[in-house]
């Protein structure tokens, strides 16, 4: 039996066709971004168990081997999650905990009297569960799936939609990508050639949210993770289009649950762990922040890894995004902490905003406590979002230096 697989391809189509052809092999396989920093690349490597076929790439798996591997892990993806400032995690799926994910969104939609059979197109880096599930919603549903360049430049055509008119159409897109759609002279048209678009990765701006509902896009706005395959609760577009707080819905075999306002699932999408001996309790704490009713509608106010410490005091940044991002105010916003010798943390905001409104936002600022107004403001056209749709850490402390 072959070690193992650890895919490097740059290319979506040539990193789909890989992996696809591991799963269905039940060969073990560990997916790589050919894009990781130096550093994240070795770390990768260091974690891989040495061996393993390394394929699109020239990277060489250095990792001590379970004593059980490779023949106990047939049938494994190792999907990554961190890197771009945070550590490489590999989350440990199989073709159950896949198809338990792409179920659960099919019968989520059956529900709402769409066609059971999905086509899908492929718009994010098939090295992240975002750019994978698609084409494993197809592939588990009968459907087909469609490799397309999601970039949407301004200056470029949008890309050809072929995918067959017996199902029901899916896009999965990032924020970063909605808003680069909504700039362009044909994007509203382009989105609605998909009967359901899924819209997750980071939180949405009131900005691009407005837009949807003025536009009323077949856009769901969707909560999930690596470690669950991504979607567990979906807020339709219809709910998107009327509630002033979007709630998400559970997709069906979902179990949400709220433990000191941290959000914790029971689904049988859920990883078995992190490579290669970390398995999960259930139910899993997610590490967000949020409340669940009782129709087990859930809604996400931020990370508890995000929570600053500055002069003592303890604060959300989600809390004060929502603040500087109010109708008239940011586009958008990123609040997070620099290293400091007085305050521990000097909260600062990177906002896309004219310098103009400086003044706005810091008056603003005021109706919150005192130690959650941003010290210092950066301007800029853009956040430095990754493929996934987060926050490049990396990047913007470089916008700070």
């Amino acid at each position: 039996m072959n070690s193992g697989r650890f895919i490097l391809h740059a290319d979506y189509a040539a990193h789909l066709e890989a992996a696809l052809t591991a799963l269905a092999g039940s060969v073990p396989v560990f997916l790589g971004n050919p894009h990781w920093s130096e550093a994240d690349l070795a770390e990768a490597c260091r974690q891989i168990p040495h061996g393993t076929e390394t394929v699109g790439g020239n990277a060489r798996a250095e990792g001590l081997s379970p004593c059980d591997w490779p023949h106990a892990w047939r049938g494994r993806i190792m999907i990554p999650t961190g890197g771009t400032g945070g550590r490489i995690k590999f989350a440990i799926h199989d073709q159950k905990t896949l198809q338990a994910a792409a179920h659960a969104l099919r019968d989520f939609l059956v529900e709402r009297k769409l066609p059971a059979k999905l086509h899908c197109v492929v718009l994010t880096p098939p090295w992240h569960v975002s750019g994978l599930m698609p084409a494993i919603r197809a592939k588990e549903t009968g459907g087909s799936y469609q490799v397309l360049d999601g970039r949407f430049k301004a200056t470029d055509t949008l890309p050809e939609v072929k995918l067959p008119a017996d199902g029901t159409r899916v896009a999965s897109l990032v924020p970063a990508q909605l808003s680069r759609l909504l700039t362009h002279a044909q994007g509203e048209l382009w989105l609605k050639q998909f009967d359901f678009v899924l819209l997750g990765g980071s939180s949405v701006p009131p900005s691009l949210l407005a837009h949807i509902r003025k536009l009323r896009l077949p856009v769901a706005l969707s909560y999930g993770m690596t470690e669950t395959a991504a979607a567990i609760a979906v807020c339709p577009p219809e709910k998107l289009w009327t509630e002033d707080t979007p709630r998400g819905h559970s997709l069906p075999g979902v179990r949400l649950e709220i433990h000191n306002g941290r959000i914790f699932v029971q689904a049988p999408s859920l990883c078995h762990g992190y490579w290669p001996a970390s398995p999960f309790s259930s139910p899993y704490d997610t590490g967000d922040l949020g409340d669940v009713d009782s129709a087990g509608t859930v809604r996400v106010t931020g990370r508890a890894d995000r929570i600053l410490s500055t002069g003592g005091e303890k604060v959300d940044p989600a809390r004060v995004e929502a603040v500087l991002t109010a109708p008239g105010l940011a586009k958008a916003a990123y609040v997070f902490g620099l290293p400091d010798e007085t305050w521990g943390r000097l909260l600062v905001a990177t906002v896309i905003a004219p310098a103009s409104l400086e003044t706005a936002l810091r008056q603003a600022a005021e109706k919150l406590e005192p130690a959650a107004r941003p010290r210092r403001y950066l301007f800029v056209d853009e956040l430095p979002f990754d493929a996934r749709g987060k926050i490049d850490t990396e990047k913007l402390g470089g916008l700070w230096a």
